[in-house]
């Protein structure tokens, strides 16, 4: 109770001082709420407008709070961030995104492990990645990623922790062309986690589509792979299928949250030889080997 009301008297300072004091309060009330894994999935619900209608109780993040560059330290690292973006909004007000899918990496990661995650965004996991190997005592971190903008902001995160992320500035895709990237039109275009290939919204970019069969030609270790791409998942997964066979990764998270798509991904994925541990991370589903 305590903290919904810290919550709502992020409107009233709002409209007494602005909404950059609302903004530094309602970054107290979630450093409390996210605390907890629930805190955070709460705290997604107050800022996203299209899950907005699950919980009308809920107080709300106004889009007036958010900044397009915020400077922060988050999960340890040293971050740049866009608070009209869910994901990093989420991040600056919770404090952690995807709770779940971090403590898994900093589980499962072992040294000399060649990690790719596919579709980085601003490369929150892949530069979580790339700081627990660096500590296990080495290993790689690939991270694919076509939106201009997260491509930079994932640059730069790397430069100012000193970690080192490969960075391929592409999709991954069943073939080889140069497709839009398009926003989704519930959200604002320069909410970067939601945008995809068969988006509804305008044109973010023209991006290049590649195959990870032709870019992955010259890799002789996969040990994880973090697959998250807005709908574009079965394509990266058909894409990638001889590198998969051959490598043999022993864990591939994969999103997981569109019905009509699922079946279909488990599909594919058990034709590779994965089937599901019955694990399911931050809406990323974990696959082993058979």
């Amino acid at each position: 109770m305590r903290n919904q009301l810290l919550w709502r008297s992020a409107h009233a300072i709002e409209r007494a001082l602005g909404p950059q004091a609302a903004r530094r309060t309602a970054r107290l009330a979630g450093a409390v709420e996210g605390l907890s894994d629930t805190g955070v999935h709460r705290i997604a619900l107050r800022i996203s407008p299209r899950l907005a209608r699950q919980n009308p109780h809920l107080v709300k993040v106004s889009p007036r709070w958010a900044v397009d560059s915020v400077r922060v330290r988050r999960q340890g690292l040293r971050l740049e961030l866009d608070l009209r973006d869910n994901l990093q909004a989420v991040l600056y007000y919770a404090g952690r995104y995807e709770p779940a899918v971090r403590r898994f990496l900093l589980s499962e990661l072992r040294q000399g492990d060649v990690v790719l995650d596919v579709g980085a965004n601003i490369g929150l996991h892949a530069l979580t990645a790339a700081r627990r190997l660096r500590k296990l005592g080495g290993g790689r971190v690939i991270a694919f990623e076509p939106a201009e903008d997260c491509v930079a902001k994932l640059l730069a995160a790397a430069d100012s922790n000193n970690l080192q992320v490969e960075v391929i500035a592409a999709a991954l895709g069943e073939r080889e062309y140069y497709a839009a990237l398009r926003a989704d039109s519930r959200y604002d275009e320069a909410d970067a986690g939601v945008r995809s290939l068969y988006g509804d919204g305008a044109v973010v970019q023209e991006v290049r589509v590649i195959r990870l069969d032709d870019w992955g030609r010259s890799l002789d270790r996969l040990d994880m792979v973090k697959l998250d791409v807005e709908g574009s998942e079965i394509a990266a997964l058909t894409g990638g299928a001889q590198t998969l066979r051959r490598l043999r990764p022993r864990a591939l998270l994969v999103e997981d949250k569109r019905s009509e798509s699922s079946a279909r991904l488990h599909a594919v994925l058990d034709e590779l030889g994965y089937r599901p541990t019955g694990d399911v991370l931050d809406h990323n589903a974990l696959f082993r080997p058979r």
